[in-house]
């Protein structure tokens, strides 16, 4: 540590005396402006009672996008690999390169025990799916709240991912995120119960239905729950779900029931290798799944149909040395739409991608990525996406 965080450190403990459940916050500021140092940032308040860390990582992204029917218009999508972004249909070819540092992220959290209970705070930003910044001049973009949430215990309370979703079967990926239509990925408002290897929340719901122009008129909480067996060959996951979806629009008020249910886990193979994987099955499933690939239901002559589908992913992971790795991805999604639904709706997706990542050190990471996705509507259109992607990231 250098002499001048020593005294950033200074500055912070003699200020912090107030009671510790307001220092979490006020720490949270006063650090962001410390000096980033190699690994994730620690101390303690004056008591010693509060434990406060600064993590995450810088990245920069160069993304070359090749699509054969047209302009990925969605400006997320040209940052991320988003499914429902490939422009499907009878466009021409197009081919665009993107250098993008909005994947990178800061996190501050803090953790204490106090009268015999346990607590602890986590907030994270990035500044992907924002407001626009000028690239002409600046590139500013705007912070967003991934997740902010405290626990007391065995409850927690606040913004994180879904309880139905199993983030230690996620694959390792140059991307922002790999396998996105196989996989069950929300973050949302919250509050869980955990006991042991078992999962149950309340979680925020909202209807994701085509040819409604309210989302947000719920009034029931989503319910999730998930169950891990685990040892030392790895994970399984059981995951569910049981919501209602409603609109609530002039002349049609109707609910309907969805559920979804899944599988996922990691299985070590050998020492250094493993498989990780996702099935998913659901009616009204929608949102949970695929980023928005997948509705909820759609509204037919006044009434809500629930869609039905599925999103599976498996993904091989190799380690070449102690320094680099690969993965190997795939991952699909299908969608069941019922009759009367518009031509415009998603009926499948799915993509194939390898990447390799080399590790000098711990903290820093180079990866290259090879992607091919392809999209298709209810009407048959249907349009493919190659994308190759280079990153530099260093996580402190």
């Amino acid at each position: 540590m250098t002499p001048f965080t020593k005294k950033i450190n200074l500055k912070l403990l003699t200020r912090i005396d107030i009671s510790s459940s307001i220092k979490v916050a006020c720490t949270a500021a006063a650090i962001a402006t410390a000096p980033i140092t190699a690994s994730a940032y620690s101390f303690k308040d004056s008591s010693g009672n509060v434990d406060f860390t600064v993590g995450g990582y810088a990245k920069l992204s160069a993304i070359y996008s090749d699509t054969d029917s047209g302009k990925i218009t969605n400006e997320l999508g040209r940052n991320i690999y988003l499914p429902s972004a490939t422009p499907v249909g009878a466009g021409d070819s197009h081919q665009v390169l993107d250098l993008t540092a909005r994947e990178s992220r800061i996190n501050f959290k803090a953790k204490t025990e106090q009268g015999g209970h346990k607590m602890g705070m986590v907030l994270e930003m990035d500044f992907l799916g924002t407001t626009n910044g000028n690239e002409v001049v600046s590139n500013s973009y705007s912070p967003r709240m991934r997740h902010f949430f405290f626990t007391f215990d065995n409850w927690l309370f606040g913004q994180t991912w879904s309880t139905f979703m199993d983030t230690g079967a996620l694959a390792e990926a140059v991307d922002f995120l790999a396998s996105p239509e196989g996989i069950v990925f929300i973050r949302q408002a919250q509050v869980r119960y955990s006991s042991g290897d078992f999962q149950v929340a309340l979680e925020n719901p909202e209807s994701f239905v085509s040819g409604s122009n309210d989302r947000d008129v719920n009034t029931l909480p989503d319910l999730t729950a998930n169950y891990k067996l685990k040892g030392g060959w790895g994970h399984m996951r059981l995951n569910g779900l049981l919501r209602l979806i409603e609109v609530d629009d002039p002349g049609v008020q109707e609910s309907e029931a969805g559920y979804g249910v899944g599988v996922s886990g990691k299985i070590k193979v050998g020492s250094t290798d493993d498989i990780r994987f996702s099935a998913n099955y659901g009616d009204g499933m929608g949102r949970y799944t695929s980023l928005g690939l997948v509705k909820d239901g759609i509204l037919i002559n006044g009434k809500i149909e629930t869609v039905k589908s599925v999103a599976a992913t498996a993904a091989y992971h190799h380690a070449w040395n102690a320094k680099s790795r690969s993965n190997l991805i795939f991952s699909m999604a299908d969608i069941d739409n019922p009759t009367g639904a518009a031509g415009t709706e998603n009926k499948s997706s799915s993509s194939i991608q390898i990447n390799y990542l080399y590790s000098p050190v711990k903290q820093v990471s180079y990866g290259i990525m090879y992607l091919a996705g392809e999209r298709e509507t209810e009407n048959g259109d249907d349009g493919k996406l190659s994308r190759i992607q280079a990153t530099a990231k260093y996580s402190f």
